[in-house]
C-alpha cells in the first residue's frame, strides 16, 4: 500500500507522527517533492484568486501525486484542542479536492477533533483499519507514531532540526546567527517552506540574527483563537515574555483571514512590550528582491536601535 502525503500544510506538524504510524503497519509513504515553480503552477487552474498561498500550493502537491498513490492522506482538521476551530478552507480540503481534479486516487480523508476524550484512539481506528483489523498492531503503531512526534518537538524546541527536514533522511539545524534576538512567528508551513519565503530563515541567520521560531519557545499557552493562530499569538507572547526580543517578524499569507485579525494583537502585543514589528505577507507573487530588502532594513534598524540602547538588546 501506497499512502500519499502532500508535502504542505499538515505535513510541516504532524508528518514524523504519521509516517511511523503508517510504517509501523507496513504502508510505503509517499511524500510529494520540495516546492518548486512548477508545483506552485501546477496547483494554480484549480483554486480561484482569493484562495491563500498555501492552498493553492497544497493542489500543486496533490498533483504531484496523482498516478503515484493508492491512497491519497488529506485530513479534514476541525480542531487539536476544546475550544478552538480551524480554518474553513483547511477543514473542506477534502471537499475542495473532490470538487476540483476528477482524476484523484481514493483519499484518505479523516475528520480530525481532538477536543473530545479518546479522540485521538478513534483518529487511530478511522486510519488505521484501511490497513489492518489487528487492534495489538495499531496500538503498536499508534504508540510509534506519538514517540516520533515527541521526538521530532524535541528537536525543534533545541534547534537541531526544523519542519523543514521532514520527508528526507539528513536533518539540518535550524539556521540561527549569534547576535540580537528576533521572534518569527507564523505557521510551520510558512516558516519552513523556502520557496515561498525566499529561504527567510537563512537570511535572517547570515545577518547574524539568532531565532526565535514558535517551535523553539516551548510549550504552547491555551489559546480561545482558531485551531493555528497561537503560532502568532501565542509565540509572540512567549517570545516577549522573555525580555531580550529586540523585534518581531510576523510571516502571514495574502488572503488568510483568521491571520488578517490576529496581526492586530501581534502588533497590540509588540507595542506594549517597546518591541518593533514587522509583518511579511506572502504569496504568489512575492519577490524575493523586496522582501530580502524589507528584512535587511528592519534587521538595520534593530541593529542600530540596540547601539543607540547601549547593546542592551542582545542573544545573551
Amino acid at each position: 500500500m501506497r499512502i500519499g502525503v502532500p508535502r504542505a500544510l499538515s505535513f510541516f506538524r504532524f508528518h514524523p507522527a504519521l509516517e511511523t504510524f503508517f510504517h509501523s503497519l507496513g504502508a510505503e509513504v509517499v511524500v510529494s517533492p520540495p516546492t518548486t515553480r512548477a508545483t506552485l503552477e501546477a496547483g494554480l487552474p484549480y483554486t480561484v484568486a482569493e484562495t491563500c498561498l498555501p492552498v493553492k500550493l497544497f493542489f500543486g502537491h496533490v498533483r504531484a501525486l496523482i498516478d503515484q498513490v493508492d491512497l491519497l492522506l488529506v485530513p479534514s482538521i476541525h480542531r487539536l484542542a476544546p475550544g478552538s476551530t480551524n480554518c474553513a478552507k483547511l477543514i473542506g480540503l477534502p471537499d475542495m479536492l473532490q470538487a476540483a481534479l476528477a482524476d484523484l486516487p481514493p483519499l484518505l480523508a479523516p475528520d480530525v477533533d481532538l477536543s473530545k476524550p479518546a479522540a485521538l484512539w478513534g483518529l487511530v481506528l478511522e486510519v488505521g483499519t484501511r490497513l489492518t483489523f489487528n487492534p495489538l498492531a495499531l496500538r503498536e503503531a499508534a504508540l510509534a507514531g506519538w514517540a516520533a512526534y515527541l521526538r521530532a518537538r524535541a528537536a525543534l524546541l533545541e534547534g537541531s532540526a526544523t519542519p523543514a527536514d521532514y520527508g528526507r533522511p539528513d536533518p539540518t539545524p535550524l539556521p540561527s546567527g549569534s547576535g540580537l534576538t528576533v521572534a518569527v512567528v507564523g505557521h510551520p508551513y510558512l516558516l519552513y517552506e523556502p520557496y515561498i519565503n525566499h529561504r527567510l530563515l537563512s537570511v535572517l541567520a547570515r545577518q547574524g540574527v539568532r531565532l526565535l521560531t514558535p517551535e523553539r519557545l516551548g510549550p504552547w499557552p491555551a489559546a480561545d483563537y482558531w485551531t493555528f493562530e497561537y503560532e502568532l499569538v501565542g509565540a509572540t507572547r512567549l517570545a516577549l515574555d522573555q525580555g531580550q526580543v529586540a523585534g518581531v517578524i510576523a510571516v502571514v499569507a495574502f488572503g488568510c483571514g483568521p491571520d488578517g485579525v490576529m496581526l492586530e494583537e501581534v502588533q497590540r502585543l509588540a507595542g506594549e512590550a517597546g518591541v518593533p514589528a514587522m509583518t511579511l505577507t506572502l504569496d504568489e507573487h512575492s519577490g524575493q528582491a523586496g522582501l530580502l530588502t524589507r528584512v535587511e532594513a528592519f534587521v538595520d534598524m534593530l541593529n542600530r536601535r540596540r547601539r543607540a540602547d547601549g547593546g542592551s538588546i542582545s542573544g545573551d
